[in-house]
């Protein structure tokens, strides 16, 4: 029933759905958020004019978040950073834990060096995910992110990497970095729930750093018009930077098997999500020549349960498909359920994320550290 009206309420934004009923839907919505816009100017207005206190780490934090709901590559960009500066600092990255289905006491210290002291139900599933192929990297789950920093200084960290941070006023930060889906960047630009924006666009200003993710699928014209609009609209920003996620490898989830993302190509695959973008996922498999058959969408952060799993298993084999594909985001969520899986072909596909000038985004980035540390 939820998603459902969720569904509808996505139709309605994007004036799928027509009458009367979608009409009056689209002014109380509107209204909504012209209601929620109003709000977030004031909370912000209160955190610039320091009427509301922001609390400071006392080592730098780099905070990786977008404007939007949904997906739009936040983890992968996460990764990329951990795998350039891990040799050069110690980090941790603090995460609100989203997906979890466990409650713990907060803060929660999921990874210290190769020792992981969680599942992905006490983590989360980004989180574990991280974690769980991340070596020499402290991993926190904490909705009060500062006090996650408390936790992470505690545990010898030098530079913090705060999870979807960006309207996390609380917490003062060194560099803000904003991930924009570059195939769908501000979708009708009204805000929440008239819209997908999380806060009005004119928030776009406090950014640093501006990163176009899934850029591969998009015209250079219309890339070139999207930076230009960033630059105008936040004009002492440190970059905007285009980025193509790329599939790496087709792992099989039973662990025997590593295969390169090739390995789909002329397959017939039935694939099945949870996560923010579950329409990125469709367009991955097919651009590297997977034959789609079927397409099962839960959503974002679903915890699978025994059920889905016999349910997921009928449908493949009613499909026909060769294999089974989901993300590495789902799949870690599925491990607790090899016996089930047995023989089957059960893969996860796993990706990256390549940047068109990572020389320069890593300068800036590592130059506001340095200004921190030198205070």
């Amino acid at each position: 029933m939820k998603d459902n009206l969720k569904s509808y309420l996505k139709r309605v934004i994007k004036k799928e759905e027509t009458g009367k009923l979608a009409s009056v839907v689209r002014f109380i919505l509107n209204l909504l958020s012209y209601i929620y816009s109003a709000a977030s100017r004031l909370r912000a207005f209160a955190y610039r004019k320091k009427l509301m206190p922001k609390k400071e780490a006392s080592v730098p934090v780099i905070s990786i978040g977008n404007i939007t709901t949904g997906g739009t590559g936040k983890t992968p960009f996460t990764a990329f950073l951990l795998d350039k500066l891990k040799e050069k600092y110690s980090i941790a990255v603090i995460s609100r834990g989203y997906g979890a289905s466990k409650d713990v006491d907060e803060p929660f210290l999921i990874k210290a060096g190769s020792n992981i002291y969680a599942d992905s139900a006490q983590a989360g599933d980004e989180l574990f995910m991280l974690a769980r192929k991340t070596d020499n990297v402290i991993f926190i789950r904490s909705a009060d992110r500062y006090q996650g920093t408390v936790l992470a200084e505690e545990k010898g960290a030098e530079l913090i990497i705060l999870d979807d941070g960006f309207q996390h006023y609380q917490l003062q930060r060194e560099v803000d970095v904003v991930i924009i889906d570059a195939e769908d960047p501000f979708s009708n630009r009204k805000v929440l729930p008239a819209g997908l924006l999380r806060e009005p666009f004119s928030a776009l200003k406090r950014a640093d750093i501006f990163l176009l993710n899934h850029t591969e699928n998009v015209e250079h014209s219309r890339i070139e018009a999207l930076k230009k609009e960033i630059n105008k609209k936040s004009p002492a920003n440190r970059g905007v930077f285009a980025a193509e996620t790329i599939s790496e490898k087709c792992i099989s989830v039973a662990g025997e098997a590593v295969n390169e993302a090739n390995f789909l190509e002329g397959k017939r695959v039935f694939a099945f999500s949870g996560i923010g973008s579950p329409e990125a996922f469709k367009r991955t498999i097919e651009s590297i020549s997977g034959n789609l058959v079927s397409y099962r969408v839960f959503k974002d952060h679903y915890n699978y349960q025994k059920e889905d799993l016999l349910t997921l298993v009928d449908q493949y084999e009613a499909s026909k498909a060769d294999i089974i594909l989901t993300t590495e985001k789902d799949a870690v969520k599925l491990f607790d359920f090899g016996d089930m899986i047995g023989e089957l072909p059960f893969y996860y596909l796993t990706i990256s994320m390549q940047l068109d000038d990572s020389k320069k985004l890593l300068e800036a980035v590592n130059e506001k550290i340095q200004q921190q540390r030198n205070k």
